[in-house]
């Protein structure tokens, strides 16, 4: 980089400051732009909880840059908007399928179609009349100082206030001008807040009352908690629960009534909870079910005057024709007769039926007629073959390139609920050169898999085990599949057999029990690449194992817990998963030698324990700002003979959803030196053509992303981390992991990135640049001061660029 682009730079930060005070220009002479609101006096309430009150916002702007950006591209469409252009087309639309929907009189079918059509193209010119063209869109009007907005903000701010428990607060404004500006201080004082002094309870009906009581410990109203409005609002939602979860069928939120008084004792609160009896009814009644009727083909055309039906555990099934097994729906049915009502069985037997993916929809009411309550759970088939394909762009280790998807699936394979999926695979990726720097080549991935899922486990045990496990959607999936990869310095196969028990509860908590994977692999790599693994191995590294003929037989567990499973992006939601794995424990039980594990010319065999976890957590600062974290940590432990991992076991660092400062699995392993470059004025001072496997992984992560314009958002990131041996290795000085300088091993980077966010797809584009490097001498790691105006990213070699779909954690 030059002075000539530093010089653009500063000219367009110039022009674009200049541009910002445009708004200003347009202003009326009594108006005001208004540049800033501020708050002050809150202690106990957040700033970040009273400015979603706002009923005025001052223009977005870029952090540091004294210019709202927003305003000048909102101008910018501004200028090129023309209503009447825009209503003329509206009426060329009209005319022209008006003329070609009578040119089609009596074709029903491509009238619709052309109707279709008119309404999608008029309602996008609607919405361009009604919101502006597409910069009008990204870009904001300039916000303009009015006082009744401001006091209306006041307004809802004394509500707040209120609600909270704060209700001796007292709250004013100030408004200072300076030119065509105007800047708004909102003062707070608090006061102390009022804390639930007395709970009082009210109802006719002896059986909610003690139910109530019973369930008291759940109550979110405390004596001695500060009042807050929000909990009376959850305290009814959380009621009209409890007592829908014990019979009481059609009772209502709209029952309960709170009385608060305020002004009985300073700063103490009463609260009287009334529960109102129905006016026709008189009273809250209990249902029981009576009956239960499941009808599977609710969708179907009638092939008989009525329906077959089957009566099996109290549940009568209908149907035309019978095509699903009772047994297992019974497991996933928790509604029966002469059961009390509850909406939690309604909901989860609603749950686990669509997770059985056999039927369309499923839809549960309840008929109260002739005094009865009867439940009618009515589903609707999925078509029982399904295929699917997928083209699209990939990235997992270096450069996106192309892969196709195609999947098949026979659902009822069995008559048991059982799904039949066989998937294949293949995709082009460009990648870094194992043997030579710098250099970029594709890489062949493909494959194909076949599932077998049954909906149940598929072991010794009760009837009744099976129903009570039903509640956690269980199932036994029987895997098979082939990997075939082919890249420039190997190929490699790999065929698995796998035994799997999955279950979740409740949408948070998700399990995967594998208790058998069987895989055999086998390498075949060029001159080259063998010759780089023969002098690693002279060296002590066992690398070359790993690219041998090999079976690996594993037994492993997964746990995720999703803190928020409605929305993982929303507000302070995280994300944990816990894995471990146990590889060649069958040898523990026999002797290594009847294996021949110490002869080369063998199948190689591996004994290694492993464990890793993955913690995420989103924070939203408001509606364009947020922060995502990560903290990611592995070991794999090999033992036994071979003291090395099958390579798909290993852990590496770099990359675009790693350190993205370094190139994808050539950092670390710890301070070890790569080979130095031959050239490293243009190519850097290391070469990194040889990934760098390692056998602990420490990584953390932070990302700052906010809302650019449109779907182009930004970000800034922070990633740090390594990978270590187990083992010390003369001949790899540092790269086994040690308490007294892990620490100082830790490779930090750092950049921005745009995303290209279509809410469908995330393009990614990271440029992450090397601020701490391990693999230099201490004293001269911190490289960060080599990054100047000149030079943004810094020495040869220092920065590099990452392509990627979707986010990177």
């Amino acid at each position: 980089m030059n002075n000539h682009f530093v010089r653009l730079l500063i000219s367009i930060f110039i022009t674009l400051s200049i541009s910002g005070c445009m708004g200003i220009r347009h202003l009326q002479d009594e108006e005001y732009l208004l540049r800033r609101q501020h708050i002050e006096g809150n202690d106990a309430i957040s700033y970040d909880e009273l400015e979603t009150l706002f009923q005025a916002k001052a223009n977005k702007k870029f952090p540091l840059i004294p210019f709202a950006p927003y305003v000048w591209v909102y101008h910018l469409g501004e200028i090129r908007f023309d209503s009447a252009k825009i209503e003329g087309k509206i009426d060329q639309i009209d005319e022209k399928y008006e003329g070609k929907i009578l040119e089609h009189q009596g074709d029903e079918r491509k009238i619709k179609k052309l109707e279709a059509t008119k309404t999608k193209k008029t309602e996008k010119k609607m919405r361009d009349l009604a919101e502006g063209n597409i910069l009008m869109r990204w870009g904001e009007q300039v916000s303009i100082y009015d006082e009744d907005l401001i006091i209306k903000t006041v307004d809802q701010m004394k509500l707040y206030l209120q609600n909270r428990g704060y209700f001796n607060s007292s709250l004013d404004y100030k408004t200072k001008f300076s030119g065509k500006r105007a800047y708004v201080t909102y003062h707070i004082e608090e006061d102390k807040p009022h804390v639930i002094d007395t709970i009082r309870f009210f109802t006719t009906d002896s059986v909610i009352y003690k139910l109530i009581k019973q369930n008291q410990s759940e109550s979110l109203l405390t004596i001695g908690d500060p009042y807050d409005q929000n909990n009376l609002v959850k305290e009814r939602d959380r009621i009209e629960k409890l007592l829908k979860n014990h019979g009481y069928f059609d009772f209502s939120r709209q029952y309960i009534v709170f009385d608060v008084l305020t002004d009985l004792h300073p700063y103490k609160v009463e609260i009287n909870m009334i529960i109102n009896d129905p006016v026709k009814r008189g009273y809250h009644k209990q249902f029981t079910l009576d009956s239960v009727i499941f009808v599977t083909d609710a969708s179907a055309k009638p092939r008989q005057e009525s329906r077959s039906f089957f009566n099996y555990h109290g549940i009568t099934y209908q149907y035309y024709q019978k095509r699903f097994s009772k047994k297992i729906l019974d497991q996933r049915v928790f509604i029966y007769p002469d059961s009390t009502y509850s909406i939690n069985n309604t909901l989860n037997t609603q749950r686990q039926l669509a997770y059985l993916d056999n039927f369309k929809f499923i839809n549960i009411n309840y008929d109260t007629t002739g005094n009865l309550f009867v439940a009618n759970i009515f589903t609707s088939p999925l078509n029982k073959y399904s295929m699917t394909n997928e083209v699209g762009l990939n990235v997992t280790q270096g450069y996106p390139g192309p892969f196709y998807n195609l999947s098949l699936k026979d659902r009822n394979i069995f008559g048991g609920l059982e799904n039949l999926e066989i998937t294949g695979y293949f995709g082009f990726e460009g990648v870094s050169s194992a043997t030579t720097q710098g250099e970029v080549y594709s890489s062949v991935e493909s494959g194909a898999k076949l599932a077998l899922i049954f909906p149940q486990f598929i072991l010794p045990s009760s009837t009744r085990f099976k129903q009570k496990v039903g509640l956690y959607n269980p199932n036994t999936v029987i895997r098979s599949g082939f990997n075939y990869t082919n890249r420039l310095e190997y190929q490699r196969s790999n065929f698995t057999n796998a035994l799997v028990y999955n279950w979740q509860k409740e949408r948070r908590q998700a399990y995967s029990f594998t208790l058998s994977e069987l895989s055999f692999i086998n390498s075949t790599t060029d001159s080259t690449f063998y010759a780089q693994l023969i002098n690693l191995e002279k060296e002590g590294n066992p690398l070359i194992k790993s690219f041998e003929p090999s079976f690996v037989s594993a037994m492993n567990f997964l746990v995720i817990y999703n803190f928020n499973p409605d929305d993982f992006y929303g507000n302070k939601s995280s994300l944990l998963k816990l894995y471990t794995e146990s590889g060649g424990a069958m040898y523990n039980f026999f002797d290594a030698r009847n294996f021949d594990l110490n002869k080369s010319d063998t199948i190689q065999h591996f004994q290694y324990l492993k464990f890793s976890s993955d913690f995420r957590r989103h924070l939203t600062i408001n509606e364009t700002n947020g922060i995502a974290t990560r903290f990611n940590f592995g070991v794999a432990y090999p033992y036994g003979n071979n003291k090395t991992l099958p390579y798909e076991k290993f852990f590496f660092a770099g990359g675009s959803n790693s350190i993205r400062a370094w190139a994808p699995r050539r950092l670390g392993p710890g301070s070890q030196k790569p080979a130095l470059n031959e050239n490293p004025e243009k190519d850097g001072m290391f070469d990194y053509s040889i990934e760098k496997p390692g056998e602990i992984l420490l990584e953390a992560n932070v990302e700052y992303r906010s809302k650019l314009i449109g779907f182009v958002d930004w970000a800034f990131f922070v990633d740090a981390g390594n990978v270590w041996k187990f083992y010390k290795n003369p001949s790899f000085p540092g790269a086994d992991f040690q308490f007294n300088r892990f620490y100082k091993e830790i490779a930090v980077g750092m950049g921005l990135g745009l995303r290209l966010n279509f809410s469908f797809l995330v393009i990614r584009f990271d440029y992450g640049v090397k601020m701490y490097d391990p693999a230099r001498d201490e004293g001269k790691r911190w490289i960060g001061n080599k990054i100047s105006l000149n030079k943004l990213g810094g020495e040869p070699g220092q920065a590099i660029w990452n392509i990627a779909i979707g986010y990177p954690f």
